[in-house]
């Protein structure tokens, strides 16, 4: 009764910390389809079209914003834009570089000249005033060779710039590096462009963020005019992570997939299109970077962009998400944050796991021990609250101890429902979990989870010494040495421990699998809408119900802590679901119940042919059958 009323307290305190993340998921239904400005004027002139009208058909398709970048010396030598670069020699005075020159009777002539002096000139020298002032100097000279100017920015696209203002799409701006010692003029030509163009976001273009190590001036600017950066996926941008940090809560996430990136891993486009809708729906990523196919891959057409426009478009509209400009739902005045009650949900759910795995191992559970451990939550629960660190230590060990006592819940074969029962613990300590993370810093994962790789390590671990403790395996660490092998385990167990090495290698967003994989991923997804998890799928409850076939028929009574440590190893994918605190609440929710009947039908299948096939094709191995 008592832990019934524990947990029944915990997940009430879950649901109101969950709240506010759920209504905030439930708004935060606007996707943006965007697309690279010049990548769409090089298909639109190959199919004989003009760039205006290009853009007005995929618009239609569903494109909503454009991606203008910078043009920088490479982009300039190319013929975009409207300046040149030519070598500057002067013996005289020894000084040699580049001059950058406005050309004659370009569109915004007065303008780019003046953004052109920002970009090159020390920004102290320069007052508001005479940003908007007329200058008949057309033309700078910096001390930098052609060469070394190709990847710096020079001066904005406007042409870009001026065609989605016509068009009234919103722009993703993308400022180009810096000169080490300009650092400041990117910050400055950032500013004044949006002001010029009302930039709908920002993110630097580049290897190297403009200043780093030092990138506040970007930062800044996002905080003067609320101006949104935009949060790239998994990137390796040198800075960029501290340019979030500094930006935050001005950020919304985007997912874009390189072109290298597509070559390197040979991503075909109709995995490319599914890899951006799994970023909207799974990971609540709302800009998506669609690019056109690489250079020389293949007879890549406006058409060929325009229907995968329209493809991504309904693959987002059939499930549920509107064609739109998203809003910055983590601003100012969310109310997404730490609280008393979440913290209690945490505390008490791990005190709890570990007070039932102390009892298991023999402790005894008087009124003094009781009392300890309630003190202890009422102590942990405001440090928790009040001190960062030890919230986030606390969740760290609370997914493994969760995990742990829903496994030894799911085997204890003497109660009746024990599965359904550690299921329903698993659901409220997940929940528990996602609720005292639920703030935007977690949500971006701006600051990451730390337990997920202990998760899948310590309650294996846990779960062998209560079983060595218990003597719920038959023999004694000391026994099991001693004696000679048997090949049964030694296969069992050298699978096991490559399941297990592949399980953490493969752990986190970015994973490693093989193509057959991902379409039966991509199958699942569309058949189920949350593909269920492969670990809970194919290992946990699978090897919970043949676990409990070899009990019943009382068979393998030594390798059975192998299916144990699988049990294990089920329940702490189902934990480390709640984990992704970027996922939306009910995705989570439909993937483990999705995962528990699936995982079951699969258990079934593999018992049917152990019972009526290995099993009578083994009989001669005594040593492995008992």
């Amino acid at each position: 009764m008592l832990k019934k009323i524990i947990l029944l307290l915990v997940l009430a305190c879950a649901g109101y910390g969950l709240y506010p993340r759920v209504m905030l998921e439930s708004r935060n239904n606007n996707v943006a389809i965007i697309a690279d400005f010049r990548e769409i004027q090089a298909l639109a002139k190959n199919s004989g079209l003009e760039t205006q009208e290009a853009l007005k058909i995929l618009i239609h398709n569903g494109l909503t914003g454009l991606m203008v970048s910078e043009l920088t010396g490479d982009n300039i030598a190319h013929g975009f834009g409207y300046a040149e670069i030519n070598t500057f020699k002067d013996a005289e005075q020894n000084i040699e570089g580049s001059v950058i020159s406005i050309l004659p009777n370009s569109p915004n002539y007065d303008l780019l000249n003046h953004w052109l002096k920002i970009r090159f000139s020390n920004p102290n020298s320069i007052s508001h005033n005479d940003l908007n002032s007329k200058d008949d100097n057309n033309s700078v000279i910096v001390p930098l060779s052609i060469n070394m100017l190709k990847t710096l920015g020079v001066i904005p696209d406007t042409e870009g710039l001026e065609i989605a203002k016509t068009l009234n799409l919103p722009v993703y701006y993308r400022p180009a590096p810096s000169p080490g010692h300009l650092s400041e003029n990117a910050a400055l030509m950032l500013k004044n462009v949006h002001e010029k163009y009302n930039l709908a976001i920002f993110s630097p273009a580049g290897e190297v963020v403009s200043g780093y190590p030092d990138v506040s001036a970007l930062a800044n600017v996002s905080h003067e005019f609320k101006l949104p950066l935009a949060m790239v996926e998994f990137a390796k941008q040198l800075g960029a992570q501290g340019l979030n940090n500094l930006s935050f809560p001005n950020l919304i996430p985007l997912h874009s997939v390189t072109n290298d990136e597509m070559l390197a891993r040979r991503i075909s486009r109709d995995a490319l299109r599914d890899r951006l809708i799994r970023a909207a729906v799974e990971r609540s990523v709302r800009l998506l970077l669609l690019r056109t196919a690489p250079q020389n891959t293949a007879n890549f057409l406006f058409s060929d962009f325009s229907r995968e426009i329209k493809l991504l478009a309904d693959g987002l509209t059939e499930r549920g998400f509107k064609l739109a400009w998203p809003e910055n739902i983590f601003g100012e005045n969310n109310n997404l944050k730490f609280n008393i009650f979440t913290a209690w949900a945490l505390s008490t759910i791990m005190l709890y796991a570990i007070y039932k795995y102390l009892s298991r191992m023999g402790m005894n559970t008087n009124f003094k021990t009781l009392s300890i451990f309630v003190i202890a939550d009422l102590v942990l629960t405001l440090a928790s609250w009040k001190i960062f660190i030890v919230g986030r230590l606390t969740g760290a060990l609370c997914a493994p101890m969760i995990a742990t006592e829903a496994a030894l819940m799911a085997m204890d074969f003497n109660k009746n429902k024990n599965l359904f029962g550690a299921f329903l613990f698993a659901m409220v300590g997940g929940l528990a979990l996602a609720s005292f993370f639920s703030v935007p810093q977690f949500m971006l994962r701006l600051y990451t989870f730390t337990g997920v790789k202990l998760t899948l390590v310590l309650p294996p671990v846990l779960v062998l010494m209560h079983d060595l403790k218990n003597r719920i395996h038959p023999e004694s660490i000391g026994e099991f040495i001693s004696r000679p092998p048997v090949w049964g385990e030694l296969i069992l167990g050298a699978g096991l421990l490559i399941a297990v090495g592949i399980i953490i290698f493969r752990s986190g967003n970015v994973s490693f699998s093989p193509g057959f994989e991902m379409k039966m991923r991509t199958l699942l997804e569309k058949l189920l809408i949350a593909r269920p998890r492969t670990r809970e799928v194919f290992i946990g409850y699978p090897s919970l119900l043949l676990l409990n076939y070899l009990v019943y028929k009382n068979y393998f009574a030594r390798g059975r802590e192998l299916f144990r440590i699988g049990v294990a190893l089920g329940f702490s994918s189902v934990i480390n679901s709640f984990c992704h605190f970027h996922t939306p609440v009910y995705l989570i929710l439909l993937r483990e119940f999705n995962g528990l009947w699936t995982g079951l039908i699969v258990g079934l299948i593999v018992v049917a042919l152990v019972k009526f096939v290995l099993i009578p094709l083994m009989k001669f191995l005594e040593p492995v059958i008992e």
